[in-house]
């Protein structure tokens, strides 16, 4: 392999930003798999940390795809078949926009519920709310919103379960590159030592 494709990690900064968003993934995914059948109160305090950690995902995630576009990423490793290259392009593609779409879908749901007076907003954190989205509550038909619900509803339930597939994809693929095809892939993303032991200290 390449000496400077062996040194080369991701930014630091892109680093937390994966292994931060990796942890609240794999947290939301696993209330949301089981919050709906708690009992009340507990129900809608889960509900609001699940609504919380979201948001703060969809946060995160935008800040790291403009990360992504200004910074640019280390190379594949040369050994690697160039299939392999272009499905990890189309993997990580497809996870930024599950990244992006499925805390929107989620966001939706909460904000085509029933009207809630003027200036009532969406609390996340326990501590502060942010503005529903408007246009989702101002038809009174209920039924119409019902629909819009609903279409929500599944579009986050099944994005939620794409989303989990493709993070034990990408786990999988990672581990056979580390551990099968040698290429230094948990160093690039922050975990142990690079092939030459080094690391390229950018921020």
């Amino acid at each position: 392999m390449d000496r400077h494709q062996a040194l080369e990690r991701y930014t630091k900064t892109a680093i937390v930003f994966h292994w931060v968003i990796a942890l609240f993934i794999i947290f939301n995914i696993c209330i949301g798999s089981f919050m709906e059948s708690l009992e009340q109160p507990l129900r809608t305090q889960v509900v609001s940390v699940h609504a919380s950690v979201g948001i703060t995902i969809l946060g995160l995630a935008v800040l790291r795809i403009l990360w992504r576009v200004t910074h640019r990423p280390p190379e594949f490793a040369a050994t690697m078949a160039t299939w392999e290259k272009n499905v990890a392009h189309l993997a990580h593609a497809f996870l930024y926009f599950l990244m992006v779409t499925v805390p929107l879908a989620g966001f939706s749901i909460l904000s085509s519920n029933a009207p809630r007076p003027s200036g009532t907003g969406i609390r996340i954190w326990l501590f502060t709310d942010i503005p529903r989205i408007s246009v989702l509550q101002q038809n009174p038909d209920a039924g119409y919103r019902r629909i819009l619900h609903d279409f929500f509803l599944e579009t986050h339930h099944l994005g939620a379960w794409i989303l989990a597939g493709l993070v034990v994809l990408h786990v999988a693929a990672a581990l056979k590159h580390q551990f099968k095809d040698k290429h230094p892939e948990l160093a690039r993303m922050g975990i142990g030592r690079t092939l030459e032991g080094g690391e390229d200290g950018r921020k």
